[in-house]
């Protein structure tokens, strides 16, 4: 029987559309015998998905007639032939007789689908073959995925968290699509009010402030949260985004979008999942495991500090992980009744998004910019530009001053200048750094500095969660720069792991980069707000010859922010006393390696959108460097451009 699901009243039969398609394209024994809407796809349930996956333009002529996303499912009486254990020993030996030697399955049973993870990149031809052979033998759907190194543990704590173990019950597979079921009720649910044209933003943090980066957007039917972050180097109310400011009921949020793995955009999103918020989180696939490392992270230093107030507890990041939907680059799909939503490439971290909303069939586009790099660096390719709609523009303006214009080249000579004397005079240098893309970044910096002999041939230890996070990065290669991931899969050489990288692993590791030689140590937190970073500061600060290196954003009010504007003598917490530390160590601030895009890259982006848009919002930057940026922008391209006050709201239409 067919499994008729279709809005009422709609103009389009999904089931009408796929038999008469399947007629046409393929063979009279493919049968379609279920098609239903499973969050925010469209699956297809069928008895043959090896030939409509060898005949994708079928596929694409559905998708393309009733403008949704279209997945393929195998039909469950015929996938429940082979249990999970004789399908996992039967895609073992599939794969072993393809010379692969070293891989991981993750089975999700509700949908059908068995996640492979290579290591090593295998040819395109392989991957066809085994697709179809895995089908047709397993019963079940392949995804590939290839990475490097270690798989990362992170990724097998989330899919512990949301798949049932090979020999496990199938009570996780039943919970995951009954939520997809709910969600898909509520994306697809029949619009209550006619398209409207009240549009409107409310800025719950995140604007004349860098931190707490949080945005509402809603419309008459929707109501959709844009990041949910937390204020570094602030407590109390300054830390999080006053939602309660704005009277929302997290029942009627409909979907909480993440541009990136930062805290100050990721870090309360498993807050709302505690007070009650219960719909979906949509992010880019590398933004999960980044963000949940991250989140444990923020929890775990808490913990050991002895912090009185957490603002949320390891369940709760579970709860966002099983809500979570993840997306690709370029993937439009629904989100609620009168919103699509499209990720395109940020250029700022792993996975980092500009977020790119189509309202009520084209009222109105929004695009919000996120964090964004508009300049290739060595890990990322610039931002993505090439919008062909969006009347709103929201952009960040972290570096919009007029005298914040980064140098690359500059500045990396100047590293090479500090590295050479540091070591010449017996020292050791210090950079604080964030797990997650300025540590990947500098690691690439000093791996071409070492193979080009521009520096002496030192360990480089690295320290906080930085390992775990270049083995998320090398699990997601395709979201890599195209020379990084040429030299990984083409020459077999990760230049996150070149020999003098020494991971810290114990507090033994850890004496041998304070007490032993010369070296170069990279260590978290970026802002010294926490983490390893200040048992090496401790010790490390009071002898002249060692450096201290700053080469990320320091928020307002951060220990790294006191240090560059120039404190002689701070105090850090220990035990519950603060314990005094005079600096004597030599302070440097190189902003070239900034994620961010700098003010000339700031006002390039507006030169190239500002026909396209109506208006142009800004975010994210201290109230000067957001108001030199507009004033700029205004006076050079003539353009409606603004900043939106923290705590209000704008209607857009």
């Amino acid at each position: 029987m067919y499994n008729k699901t279709v809005r009422s009243g709609s103009v389009w039969d999904i089931l009408s559309i796929v038999k008469d398609d399947i007629e046409k394209f393929v063979p009279s024994d493919v049968k379609i015998t279920r098609a239903r809407f499973e969050g925010p796809y469209i699956a297809i349930y069928t008895n043959k998905p090896e030939i409509l996956i060898r005949n994708s333009a079928v596929i694409s002529h559905i998708a393309s007639k009733i403008k949704k996303r279209i997945v393929l499912r195998i039909e469950d009486t015929i996938r429940e032939s082979i249990t999970v254990d004789e399908a996992d020993k039967i895609i073992r030996r599939l794969l072993k007789a393809e010379g692969i030697k070293e891989s991981e399955l993750f089975f999700d049973e509700s949908l059908g689908e068995v996640m492979i993870y290579i290591k090593n990149h295998i040819d395109s031809a392989i991957i066809e073959k085994l697709t179809y052979d895995i089908i047709i033998n397993a019963k079940r759907i392949p995804r590939f995925r290839f990475y490097r190194g270690s798989l990362p543990t992170t990724l097998k704590k989330i899919y512990d968290l949301l798949l049932p173990p090979v020999k496990g019950s199938s009570v996780k597979s039943a919970e995951r699509l009954n939520y997809l079921n709910k969600l898909s009720d509520r994306i697809f649910r029949e619009p209550q009010i006619s398209p409207s044209k009240d549009i409107r933003l409310s800025v719950l943090g995140g604007s004349q402030e860098v931190g707490r980066s949080a945005i509402l957007i809603s419309t008459a039917e929707s109501n959709i949260l844009v990041d949910f972050g937390l204020k570094t180097g602030v407590s109390g109310r300054g830390m999080y985004p006053r939602i309660d400011l704005f009277n929302i009921d997290l029942s009627e949020l409909d979907a909480v979008i993440l541009t990136h793995a930062h805290l100050d955009h990721s870090g309360l999103i498993p807050f709302l999942y505690k007070h009650g918020y219960n719909g979906p989180v949509y992010m880019t696939e590398p933004t999960l495991p980044l963000s949940v490392l991250l989140l444990e992270d923020l929890i775990n230093v808490g913990e050991k500090s002895g912090a009185q107030y957490l603002p949320y507890k390891y369940e709760d990041i579970k709860t966002m992980i099983k809500h979570t939907v993840t997306l690709k680059y370029k993937q439009v799909t629904d989100i609620s009744p009168d919103v699509k939503l499209t990720f395109f490439s940020a250029g700022h971290i792993l996975g980092s998004a500009m977020v790119h909303l189509h309202i009520t069939e084209g009222v109105l586009n929004v695009i919000f910019t996120g964090d964004f790099k508009y300049s290739p660096t060595k890990l990322f390719d610039q931002a993505y530009s090439s919008f062909q709609r969006a009347e709103i523009l929201v952009m960040e303006s972290t570096y919009g001053g007029k005298d914040d214009i980064t140098n690359r080249s500059e500045s990396e000579e100047t590293l090479k200048k500090i590295i050479n004397e540091t070591v010449n005079e017996g020292g050791k240098v210090l950079i604080p750094v964030p797990a997650v893309g300025r540590a990947q970044e500098m690691l690439l910096v000093l791996e071409e500095f070492f193979r080009n002999n521009e520096i002496p041939d030192i360990p480089v230890f690295i320290d906080g969660m930085i390992e775990e996070s270049n083995n998320i990065h090398t699990a997601y290669l395709d979201y890599l720069s195209n020379k990084i991931r040429r030299a990984i899969v083409d020459i077999n050489y990760n230049p996150l792991q070149h020999d003098n990288v020494v991971p810290i692993h114990n507090t033994k590791d850890r004496d041998e980069a304070i007490y032993g030689g010369p070296c170069i140590i990279l260590s978290t937190s970026g802002m010294m707000q926490g983490g390893p970073v200040l048992e090496y500061f401790k010790v490390l600060a009071s002898d002249p010859k060692n450096r201290l290196i700053f080469v990320t954003y320091q928020v307002s009010g951060t220990l790294g922010r006191r240090i560059v504007d120039g404190a002689q003598s701070v105090a850090i917490q220990e035990n519950g006393r603060y314990m005094p530390i005079k600096i004597e160590m030599k302070v440097h601030r190189l902003e070239g390696f900034t994620g961010h895009s700098d003010r000339r890259q700031l006002m390039a982006y507006i030169k190239k959108l500002h026909r396209l848009t109506n208006h142009i919002y800004l975010v994210h930057g201290e109230p000067e460097k957001s108001i030199d940026l507009a004033l700029s922008a205004k006076r050079i391209f003539k353009t409606n451009i603004d900043i939106l006050p923290l705590y209000s709201t704008t209607y857009l239409k």
